[in-house]
């Protein structure tokens, strides 16, 4: 199992620990742009995220980033928000939060 970093100096840096985390550039590539060839696309999506390129995800993009790392149990795009704008996130385990709405459910 790999270890995640716990601090990345850049929003990009933290993008590209999720995209390998999510199975690298040509899967989240493929998944972002269908109808594009995956060289070409993973290509698109290396430019995206590095500084120097002119070219950046839309936002849409980014969430759908961070949806595909959530499913591999990457959230280092999240947490780096977090840290830059000085949240602390609570992550909320489903099991618990359903049985936390079945018991307010059943004391109604």
């Amino acid at each position: 199992m790999n270890q995640q970093a716990l601090f990345h100096e850049t929003v990009f840096d933290a993008l590209g620990a999720d995209i390998s985390a999510s199975g690298g550039f040509k899967v989240v590539a493929g998944k972002l742009w269908p109808t594009e060839s995956p060289t070409t696309a993973a290509a698109k999506l290396r430019n995206a995220i590095n500084p120097e390129q002119p070219h950046k995800l839309s936002p849409d993009e980014v969430l759908a980033i961070k949806r595909l790392a959530k499913e591999h149990g990457s959230f280092a795009t999240v947490n780096f928000e977090a840290q830059e704008l000085g949240y602390t996130p609570t992550w909320i385990d489903p099991e618990d939060e359903l049985e936390r709405i079945e018991r307010e459910n059943n004391e109604l």
